[in-house]
This record gives structure tokens, sequence and C-alpha cells, in this order.
């Protein structure tokens, strides 16, 4: 026999007799094994069940490291509450916090786990308070109790958040509201379908508007009306979202696309909330915009007829000023316009030719909304 094999032989040898001297070992291991030998030659046709119990460990943590600790999940439980009830919120937090990471799958652990949560928010520490909702919502929401008050206390530290005034020290200190916007997702997230989560979604648009970012309010708004549009807050949002697309119409006069989106946001506006309170003060506005659009066209019209030779390129948007904006005021004056350019046109060539075409055709007179001739 090689060395090789005559060392290994020894090892196994061993390494059998510490098993078999090992009290643990005889229990786990050789006892079911002995007695499955044992059934099989009594002619049994399979061997007798074990039962094997395990003993849930978790980790501890350092904040607890000289603290007194418990035997069991009860016992820990009602040593903590006790602490609680004395007002030693601090201390009582550390020994909730050990229960939760020492047995996570306890009956107690989503009650400390709470405990540990309503403490932090009692303590003044929203951020932390907020994050241990969140961590009890994600590893107890099928065992915690009374969830719609969890989700309360959530958004009224989101809330708070939103209000919260940074370095007051410097100039009495500034709100930075779009902090907020994460904490009010959450709350969505955790209950899409919860009584207050259009009030949620409605706060995030406030947060960017106030931090005047006003594209991502407006889409905040939009999305408020899209997903709960039975809400009582879905009107004020589209107010809300008028309101934003005017004050970026002020930024940016000359874009046209704002001025098309505004004048959308009104027509379904008045559409959706018919009985509104605010409907007359949208129709003005509506109206006003509406005949913004019309003036463009209108200015189009203009220009071309005062080009020389190009009066048929003036019909044609005069023509689209009455079919796109037939409500507007311009159409009267339109038509007019549109007889006189065809009464130009048919004129014999000799006349026309004499005609002052290379400045403005004298009829026109002053633009609407327009001082100069």
């Amino acid at each position: 026999m090689s060395r090789i094999m005559r060392i290994s032989t020894y090892f196994l040898m061993a390494l059998v007799a510490v098993l078999s001297f090992s009290p643990v070992a005889s229990r786990g291991v050789m006892e079911p094994l002995n007695t499955g030998l044992k059934g099989l030659s009594d002619g049994k046709s399979s061997p007798p069940e074990s039962v094997y119990m395990v003993e849930e460990k978790g980790r501890g943590t350092w904040r607890v490291m000289f603290d007194k600790k418990m035997a069991t999940s009860a016992e820990q439980w009602k040593y903590a509450r006790d602490t609680q009830s004395k007002g030693r919120l601090k201390k009582a937090d550390r020994r909730m916090l050990y229960l939760v990471r020492r047995w996570p799958n306890s009956l107690e652990a989503p009650w400390a786990a709470r405990a540990r949560a309503d403490m932090l928010y009692a303590r003044g520490k929203a951020k932390e308070a907020f994050e241990e909702y969140q961590n009890l919502i994600d590893n107890y929401s099928s065992r915690m109790r009374d969830y719609s008050s969890v989700l309360e206390n959530q958004f009224e530290i989101a809330v708070k958040i939103m209000e919260r005034k940074r370095m007051r020290w410097l100039f009495g200190g500034y709100r930075a509201p779009e902090y907020a916007v994460d904490y009010f997702e959450k709350v969505i997230r955790n209950g899409p379908q919860w009584v207050r989560a259009p009030e949620a979604q409605f706060m995030i648009g406030q947060c960017y508007e106030h931090a005047e970012d006003l594209e991502l309010a407006i889409m905040s708004y939009g999305v408020l009306g899209y997903r709960y549009p039975e809400s009582k807050h879905a009107e004020e949002g589209a107010w809300r979202q008028i309101n934003c697309l005017k004050e970026l119409r002020e930024r940016y006069p000359n874009n046209l696309d704002t001025l098309d989106r505004t004048l959308t946001a009104t027509t379904v506006f008045l559409s959706t909330y018919s009985d509104s309170a605010r409907k007359n003060e949208i129709i003005q506005l509506r109206n006003q915009f509406y005949e913004i659009k019309a003036g463009k066209v209108y200015q189009e019209a203009r220009f071309y007829a005062k080009v020389p030779k190009q009066p048929a390129s003036a019909i044609i948007y005069y023509n689209a000023l009455q079919e796109e904006y037939p409500l507007s005021v311009l159409v009267p004056e339109a038509q007019e316009r549109i007889g006189e350019l065809e009464a130009l046109m048919a004129m014999p060539e000799d006349t026309a030719a004499v005609a002052p075409r290379s400045r403005p055709l004298p009829w026109f007179g002053k633009e609407a909304g327009n001082e100069e001739s």
C-alpha cells in the first residue's frame, strides 16, 4: 500500500472515531443512521422519521453589546416594552432593534419594528422614522397591524420635509420642497388605492411648482388627473396645470407649443369639469388663447398681402383662418379682405400693373392689437 493510501486510511479512521465520541454528532447524525440500519435489519420497509429542531439565530447589533439580552423573543419584547413605558425611548429603541435583528421571524418582530418607528417619530427623527415605517412595510406587510395608520404617518412626515426650512441661520433659511418628492412617491407605491394617495400625487405637483420646475409640475398634475379622475383633488390639479402653463408662456411668449398645450388644457378642463366654479374664468382664458392663435394666422395672411404679386397666398391664409378658427372676431375682417384681394386679382393686368403693389394695400389699416399702421 502506498504512503498516500496509508495516510488517507488513518485520516478516515480518526474521523470515524471523533464522530463516534462527539455528543452532538451522536445525536444529530449517528442516531438516525443507526436507527435506520436497525429498522432495515428488522425487515421494516422504511426507517422511522427523525425530528430536527431549527433554532432561529439572527444577527445582533453593537448598540446592545453591553445591554441585557433576554433568551426568547417574548421576553425581549416584554423587556423593551417595560423600558418604553418608563419613557426611556432611546434605550427602548435599542432593545426593540435587538429583537428585530435577533428574531426577525418571530411573532413579536413586526410589533417591535412598528414600536421603533413610532418612537423615532415621537422623538422628532422624521427621516429615520419614515425609513423604519418603510422597512416595516417591506418586511412585514402581511403581518403588521393598522396599515393605514402607517401610511398616514409617512404622509405627514413627507409634508414636514416639504415645508421644512433649511439653514435657518443663513438669512432665515430656505425651503427645498423637491426633496419631499421621493417620500410622496413611496407613499403612493405603498398604497396606490389608499384614500389619501390622490392627495399625495397632488403634493408632488406642489413640490415641483414651488421649486419652479414647471414642466415636472405640469406632468405631475397630469398624472393625478389620469390616475385619480374622480378625486376631489383632480379638478384643483387641472387648474394648477393651466396656471403652470400660463406662467410658462409668460417666460417663453414666442413658444407656439406652449400656446397649443394651454389651449388644449383649458378645453379639457371645460369638458371634464363643466360644473366647476372656475368655468367662466376658464372660458375667458380659453377665448383669449383662441384669439391669439387666430391672430397668428391673420398676421401671416397680412404679411403675404403686402408682398408684391402674392395676393393668392394671402387668400389661402385668410381661408385657413376661417376654417380653423370660425368663432374668432377676425373672421368678418378676413372675409372682407378676401373679397378685396379677389377683386384686385380680377382687374386687367395693365390696371393692376399701375397699382402700388410694392406698398401695403391701403385698405388693410391697423392690425388687431397693434397700433402700427
